[in-house]
């Protein structure tokens, strides 16, 4: 899939049709939730790190977050995601 970019308008035009290409993911709720997952993970591991006892909450609801979606994923609610 190569594309042969000879000068910048080309490079500005190809980007502009991958971004809007793309934008319904970028703008999905689905990607900023897994964004939040992450950031609760990545807390909940510098919480335990300084002994707070916050890092359960954090731990708490990325597990939450993977549970329900394994589950509405099990009933058919959600499509299986890149497949």
């Amino acid at each position: 899939m190569g594309h042969d970019v000879k000068n910048i308008k080309e490079a500005i035009a190809l980007t502009l049709r991958v971004w809007r290409a793309a934008s319904a993911f970028f703008l999905s709720i689905e990607l900023w939730l897994m964004v939040l997952v992450a950031a609760a993970t990545v807390s909940g591991l510098f919480l335990a790190f300084m002994g707070s006892s916050l890092s359960i909450l954090a731990f708490g609801f990325a597990g939450a977050y993977v549970a329900t979606r394994t589950v509405l994923h099990a009933k058919r609610i959600l499509n299986w995601p890149f497949i």
